[in-house]
């Protein structure tokens, strides 16, 4: 993809951002969450398919399934919030107008998905998750540290994405969560495109550049944040929360099992594959 193409691209993303906001405060909340309904994809929930899972009743899986909701949520706070912080320090760096200009409604709507993930954990579950993500120091190549910026916040929206189109469709789920998760993955379509664009984009100009052992580093990277990200989706305060006993052996058990370790493997396989086209992670 040639600079023109690409900057041609990004108006067009912009144009789309503007013509197609969000608004969250239209959200229609309701008083409570009900306690007999589903508020995550049985099949998304950490336990299910365990021992564990299996030996819960329906209301305590239901239970479960909140608290689940309410760590996803979090997560979405977490990672945006530092997605807003990074692509903000570039806004407007006079390097390329077009880039900053959509990289504003990036962080725009980035903000927006914030209020009602954290509308939801506030109301309902008076609660968010803390942040346990660690970020590296940057390689003190900023194009290169931007590359990466993108490349793990494309990985980060990936998995996110498929559960939000997961869960955006499930006839099951309490109609707030369905909305909420239709939400995001209206306006995150637009973000995924991006990530992919300025990916390649990014390579086809270093391509000299950036040797074999470069990009052997660069794919052994993402594949540790690809283990990092999905570990965040197994809460041990989550189980305890839901009142399951030893909740921290619980987590250690089902971050080993076959059937968590088969999960990840099909959405990796699913959503990754143009990071393999792209030689940013390993053939599945």
């Amino acid at each position: 993809m040639s600079s023109i193409d690409f900057n041609r691209f990004l108006a067009q993303l912009s144009t789309t951002s503007e013509s197609d906001p969000i608004d969250p405060a239209k959200m229609d909340w309701p008083e409570s969450a009900e306690a007999d309904a589903w508020y995550f994809s049985p099949e998304l929930i950490s336990l299910y398919g365990t021992a564990a899972w299996n030996d819960l009743s329906v209301a305590q899986q239901k239970r479960l399934s909140f608290f689940e909701a309410v760590n996803f949520f979090s997560l979405n706070i977490h990672g945006e919030k530092y997605l807003i912080s990074e692509i903000s320090r570039i806004l407007f760096d006079g390097k390329d107008p077009e880039l900053s200009r959509y990289l504003l409604h990036f962080v725009e709507e980035e903000a927006r998905h914030m209020m009602y993930f954290s509308g939801f954990c506030r109301r309902y579950a008076d609660k968010v998750y803390l942040d346990r993500t660690m970020h590296g120091e940057g390689s003190g190549d900023p194009e290169l540290d931007m590359f990466m910026l993108i490349a793990r916040i494309n990985v980060f929206e990936e998995i996110v994405d498929h559960y939000n189109k997961t869960m955006a469709a499930d006839e099951r789920l309490a109609p707030v969560v369905r909305e909420i998760n239709r939400m995001h993955h209206h306006e995150e379509l637009r973000h995924l495109a991006f990530g992919r664009h300025f990916l390649t984009d990014c390579l086809e100009r270093h391509i000299g550049h950036w040797d074999g052992k470069r990009r052997g580093e660069l794919r052994e990277q993402l594949s540790s944040y690809v283990d990092f990200v999905w570990k965040q989706y197994y809460n041990p305060d989550v189980y305890d929360d839901a009142g399951i006993a030893s909740a921290f052996d619980t987590w250690r058990a089902v971050m080993q099992s076959d059937v968590a370790t088969s999960h990840r493997n099909r959405v990796n396989s699913r959503r990754f594959a143009y990071l393999r086209k792209l030689e940013l992670l390993e053939a599945a």
